[in-house]
Order: C-alpha cells, then sequence, then structure tokens
C-alpha cells in the first residue's frame, strides 16, 4: 500500500467526519441560540432534516455517479463557470467564518474551568491560540484529524445522548408549552427565522464530498458517510433540543454559555458538569479541525480551477494545501481580533455564535442550490430519473425557505456580496479572453 493510500479515510471515519462537522460545530450552543425562538422551533427541525436529508442525497448521488473532488465548488462550475468562480469565493469564505464560531463555541464551554474566558479579550486570546492548534494538527495530514474528529464524536455524544435519552424523566410539558414562543413575533415567522438557526447544524452535509480526493474508495464511501451523517445528527439534535425547552425557562438557557452543562447538572448532578464542559469544549475543537481540513480542500480546488491565487493549491506530498491552510488561520485571527474590538463588553458567545453562523449559512446557500441544480442537468442528461429530480426539487426549495428566514439586513448583504464576485469574474474573463486574441492574431 502506498504512502498517500494509508493516509486517506475510510467509511467509519468519513461518516465520523460528516456527522463530527455537523454536530461538533453544531449542536454545543445550539439550545441557548434556540431559545430565542422557542420550543415552536420542533417544527424548523423537522422541515430542516427533510431538506437536509434532501440535500444529503443530492451530494450523495453526485458522488455516485458525476464525483468530483471539491464537492459544491466543482459541481456550481460543471452548471456554469461563472457559478463555480462566485461558488469557490462563497464556500471557501463561508467556511472559515464558521470555523470561528465553532471555535469561539470550545472557548466558551472552557469557561466552566476557567472563568477568566468569560472575559471578551482572554477569550478572544484563547479562540486564536485554539485555530492555530489545529491549524498545525492539520498540517500534519488528514489521518490525524479524522482520528481526532472521530474521538470529538464520541466524546460530545456521551453528554448529549444521556440528555436525549435520560433528560426525559426530568421534562415538564408545562415548561415545554411556557417556551413554545419567545421569539416576540408570529408562529409562522418564528418557524422560518429558526430555520436558519438550525440549518447551521446541518452544515457539513457535504463534508465527504468536499473531501473525497482523501477517502478511500469514494464513489462508495461518500455516498454512505453522508447519508448515516446527517441521519445519525439529525435524529440525536432533535431530540437533545426539545428535552432541554422543557427543562428550563427559555431565559435560563438563553443565557447559559454551556447549555448541556447545565442539562446535565439538573439531571446527574453537579459532578457532572466539568466532565460534560470538557468533552463538549474537545469536540467543538476537533470539528474545527476537521472543518479545517474542508476550507484547506476548498481553496486548492478554487486555486486548481483558476479561481483562487496558485499559492492556495500549492500541496506537500501528503497532499495538504499548508499555505493556503496558514492563509484561513491568518484570516481568522483578523476577524476575531475585528470582532473583539467591535464587540460590547457584556456580549454573550451565543450572540457572537448566532452572528457568525447565520452569516456562514447565507453564504452557503448558494452554493448548496447550485449542486441540487446541477443533479437536475446531470439526471436530465443522463437517467432522466424523475424520483431524483424530485428530491434535488425539495433542496432547492428547502434552500429558499432558509434565505426567506434570514436578517433582511444579512440577506441583503449576502446578496451584494454575490453579486459583486461576478466583477472579479469577469475581469479573470477579460483577461483570459484578451490572451486569446492576442494568440490568435499572432497564429
Amino acid at each position: 500500500m502506498s504512502s498517500d493510500t494509508s493516509k486517506k479515510i475510510g467509511l467509519i471515519a468519513c461518516t465520523g467526519v460528516v456527522a463530527g462537522n455537523m454536530m461538533g460545530s453544531g449542536i454545543a450552543l445550539l439550545p441557548s441560540t434556540l431559545a430565542k425562538v422557542g420550543s415552536i422551533s420542533i417544527f424548523s427541525w423537522i422541515i430542516c432534516l427533510i431538506g437536509a436529508l434532501s440535500l444529503a442525497f443530492v451530494y450523495a448521488r453526485l458522488a455516485t455517479s458525476n464525483p468530483q473532488e471539491g464537492g459544491p465548488i466543482a459541481y456550481a462550475g460543471e452548471v456554469s463557470p461563472a457559478f463555480g468562480f462566485q461558488t469557490g469565493v462563497l464556500y471557501y469564505h463561508a467556511n472559515w467564518i464558521g470555523n470561528l464560531a465553532i471555535a469561539i463555541t470550545g472557548v466558551s464551554y472552557l469557561s466552566v474551568f476557567f472563568p477568566i474566558l468569560n472575559n471578551t479579550i482572554p477569550a478572544a486570546i484563547a479562540t486564536i491560540a485554539s485555530v492555530w492548534i489545529f491549524t498545525v494538527i492539520n498540517l500534519l495530514g488528514g489521518s490525524w484529524v479524522s482520528r481526532l474528529c472521530t474521538l470529538g464524536l464520541v466524546l460530545i455524544l456521551i453528554p448529549i445522548v444521556g440528555t436525549a435519552v435520560i433528560g426525559w424523566g426530568h421534562f415538564d410539558s408545562a415548561m415545554y408549552m411556557q417556551n413554545w414562543n419567545t421569539s416576540h413575533g408570529s408562529n409562522s415567522h418564528a418557524i422560518v427565522s429558526a430555520v436558519l438557526i438550525t440549518l447551521w447544524s446541518f452544515v457539513g452535509v457535504e463534508s465527504a464530498a468536499v473531501s473525497s480526493g482523501m477517502v478511500k474508495n469514494p464513489k462508495k464511501t461518500v455516498p454512505l458517510a453522508t447519508l448515516l451523517g446527517t441521519v445519525i445528527a439529525g435524529v440525536i439534535y432533535i431530540l437533545s433540543t426539545q428535552v432541554i425547552a422543557g427543562m428550563f425557562p427559555a431565559s435560563e438557557v438563553a443565557a447559559s454559555g454551556a447549555p448541556f452543562a447545565l442539562a446535565t447538572t439538573a439531571i446527574f448532578g453537579k459532578w457532572s458538569a466539568p466532565f460534560v464542559a470538557a468533552f463538549t469544549a474537545l469536540a467543538c475543537f476537533t470539528s474545527l479541525g476537521s472543518w479545517m481540513m474542508l476550507v484547506g480542500e476548498a481553496g486548492k480546488r478554487a486555486a486548481n480551477d483558476g479561481n483562487f491565487p496558485a499559492v492556495f493549491g500549492e500541496t506537500d506530498k501528503n497532499g495538504v494545501a499548508k499555505k493556503g491552510l496558514v492563509l484561513a488561520s491568518v484570516m481568522m485571527t483578523i476577524l476575531m481580533i475585528a470582532i473583539t474590538v467591535f464587540s460590547s463588553s457584556d456580549s454573550h458567545a451565543s450572540n457572537l455564535f448566532d452572528i457568525l453562523t447565520s452569516d456562514a449559512v447565507l453564504l452557503t446557500m448558494l452554493p448548496y442550490f447550485y449542486s441540487a441544480v446541477n443533479l437536475i442537468r446531470y439526471e436530465g442528461m443522463t437517467t432522466r430519473n424523475v424520483f431524483v429530480m424530485l428530491f434535488s426539487g425539495v433542496a432547492c426549495i428547502f434552500c429558499f425557505i432558509a434565505l426567506i428566514g434570514a436578517d433582511p439586513s444579512a440577506l441583503a448583504a449576502t446578496f451584494v456580496v454575490s453579486l459583486a464576485i461576478f466583477i472579479f469574474y469577469a475581469r479573470k474573463l477579460g483577461f483570459r479572453q484578451h490572451l486569446q486574441l492576442e494568440q490568435q492574431q499572432k497564429a
């Protein structure tokens, strides 16, 4: 077996990457964020799970019939080179911005041990340090990241599954109904707005497809890992968040920086809180490592397509885009410093988490939409399978629902950025066509 093959990951590790990317990044602060909407978010979860499974099917089908290294970036490029360029930019920046939210979550749980991390500047320093630690780990290769991610998934499952199963003994239906709609808006508005929050939990559904170049037998492994990871994460998400919604007043959960430590303390006693905080923090950080691997792969694909500077595509003997990873970490560091400077001194981790994840999800919506559109194109060209096209259509509608639920100003900013990218594409295209004209004239 060659050294390259030995560093590739199999089905269990790949499923761990998919589920771990979702759960490590999506679940830890989610009860606190959803408490600001209410337990009515159960309907948001149902919508989101249907949409996420549709997206999982899209990526599983594409990985089987039309495998492309780079996932959403490659699939958007097949619809149109302009969309491929746009997706490369959007997807890449969505990932590293989302990574910062994961790091903030991990540091928030560490505050159980180190109360100083409740202060803005120490928390920012710890967040930046965690980014660079896992950058170094990524430089060692994908096999290290997958091992850590699988370990993180196991650790975070302990308190979350414990809450999801045993917590029902502490569930109070009257409390659940009291927390039904805390958004101060209509029920329909609360449900739709919570879709964007819950969708963050499923960002990562494409993880296996993006990292297919680092997976053994990707045609079989990627589809199975994608569907299995989505189902595992979805079931655990719904059970654990709903039981917490029936255990405490929404205001108490919303103010908590470690909602699962809060829940397990009520279930098992105070002795459990440190263990839960440690497990969840480690799971967040291992997920951060896995997502950084994705950032490197996304940047490499964009560079190979000529849409990013060549430095993002430079790899070592193990296929790791070292310089791209370092550049992403530099950008995360700069953004964290900016957030620290401009945020108020009493900002909760859940508030920063909400802002960053909403931005990251909005930037991801177009790449997801283009992938679904590409499957419709591919099936129309080949099998013309109506069932597959139906699932692709559901995935498209789901993307529309998520965009409808966004804050108007955030949605407007995303729309402006998405259009502005075409200016740079036009410039690039103009240079390319100018060179072609010069070559024709010389010939």
